[in-house]
């Protein structure tokens, strides 16, 4: 072979293996490209949905679910320290305590009635506390000095719920029956007779319905309820009288001293006052009131669990 045949065919072989180098870098990078971009793609599609994932303007967010609030905490106070009782004249509506004259059962008259604190704590549905709306029911109720607080107006409305108005026998299981469910306690019902009488409601909270419970009457409970242990503010009072059952919601345990003496009060209607208040010795409550109802025992306590 010549010298100038050689020297082409080597030419044509270098040329030729340059070509296949560059045919297989091409589809090399060809191929790089096409795993990278299925790999962006395959990891779109598996991500779109995760929780921090946007598309474009729309939040793709996963909701998640949540709970209904729980009813609102309450804290319950300490009872007042123990101490004198307070004394003074008329209060407005507003102020932070009732005024009751100690003589006669009445709204006050001078400078020597009680000054009763009103009840804060206790209970708490999801419109509020049932102390609370006891309040609200007071000051529905007749203001004038004498007279039977049987009557109510104007109507309390919460959260739905309405007392609407009366004009005679707003009797004293109403006023409980009330303020629970203006409080979001809706079990109570003054179209129901084995709530409207105070036997009835005694004996319904006896059996202990779901979330209630009954406190059967006896000095270690006013002692728990004085240290916070089973508080009873905005709990039903149970009263043994002669014509039957008598029931009002716990407003306040006023000490005097460290013995457990003292007075305990309660809210009600469909009696000469609003407020009445029991003399506590020795952390019992005595069968003679300070006031106007004639107690012949205290069959116990309805509460809200």
């Amino acid at each position: 072979m010549s010298k100038k045949n050689y020297n082409h065919s080597s030419t044509l072989e270098l040329i030729l293996i340059l070509t296949l180098a560059a045919l297989v870098i091409s589809v090399g990078l060809i191929t790089t490209s096409v795993g990278f971009s299925l790999a962006r793609l395959t990891k779109a599609q598996s991500d779109w949905y995760l929780p921090t994932q946007k598309q474009g303007t729309f939040d793709f967010t996963t909701p998640i679910p949540t709970s209904p609030p729980p009813p609102p905490a309450v804290t319950n106070p300490p009872p007042p320290p123990p101490g004198p009782l307070p004394i003074g004249g008329a209060v407005p509506p507003d102020a932070p305590v009732y005024c009751i004259d100690d003589e006669d059962p009445d709204g006050c008259d001078d400078q020597t009635a009680f000054h009763v604190p009103k009840g804060v704590g206790g209970a708490a549905g999801s419109c509020g506390t049932v102390i609370e709306q006891g309040h609200k029911l007071v000051n529905s109720l007749p203001h004038f000095l004498k007279g039977m607080r049987d009557s109510l107006n104007p109507a309390i409305t919460n959260c739905g719920y309405s007392t609407g108005s009366y004009s005679s026998g707003y009797v004293s299981t109403y006023f409980v029956i009330d303020a629970y469910n203006l409080a979001g306690f809706n079990d109570l019902s003054k179209n129901n007779p084995s709530h409207v009488s105070g036997a009835n409601m005694l004996n319904w909270w006896k059996s202990q319905p779901a979330g209630y419970k009954f406190i059967p009457y006896g000095p270690t409970v006013i002692q728990q309820h004085a240290s916070g242990q089973q508080p009873l503010t905005g709990c039903v009072m149970f009263l043994n009288i002669g014509s039957g059952v008598h029931v009002g919601i716990v407003n306040v345990l006023q000490q005097v001293n460290q013995n457990g003496d003292g007075v305990i009060s309660i809210l009600q209607s469909g009696a000469r006052y609003y407020l009445d208040r029991f003399e506590v010795v020795g952390w019992d409550i005595k069968n003679t009131p300070l006031h106007q109802t004639q107690l012949n025992s205290v069959a116990g306590f309805g509460c809200r669990q």
